[in-house]
């Protein structure tokens, strides 16, 4: 405890430390990217989902031409939830378009917002899911 008058000292968590792209504890928090930074990479796997606050994000995806831009997305979009609903590796990369802010939707956030649904509509997301990954997977010809 501190003395009157003087600032109280911060409680350290002394367990392991882990960056920001790796919390686990259920913390909301916002992270910023550069132009160009990946925010994640294609059959990565996951612990967050993303909303984007400020700037853009593109969704890119390998091919055999090269890189493929699926989808942009501005201020308020949310990305990389599929990989969290339906516990695959990621199917595509995130990158910012110039500076971009993003807000961290932690695994245990979504799997508690997941695990609220009601379950028909619990149910058709994980089908939605499913139908997307085969349509990405026969437009590349590789599992995804």
């Amino acid at each position: 405890m501190s003395e009157p008058g003087q600032k109280p000292e911060k409680q350290r968590n002394e367990g392991p430390r882990r960056s920001g792209a790796d919390r686990r504890d259920g913390a909301i928090e916002t992270r910023e990217f550069k132009d160009k930074q990946y925010i994640f990479r294609e059959g990565e796997t996951a612990e967050q989902a993303f909303v984007v606050r400020s700037g853009t994000v593109e969704i890119v995806k390998k091919s055999d031409a090269g890189e493929v831009v699926l989808g942009t997305l501005g201020t308020g979009g949310m990305f990389g939830e599929m990989a969290l609903i339906d516990d695959k590796p990621r199917m595509a990369s995130a990158r910012a378009v110039g500076k971009a802010s993003v807000t961290v939707i932690p695994r245990q956030l979504m799997d508690r917002k997941i695990a609220e649904m009601d379950p028909f509509a619990r149910g058709l997301t994980r089908i939605l899911m499913d139908h997307v990954r085969t349509m990405a997977k026969s437009m590349d010809g590789k599992a995804t």
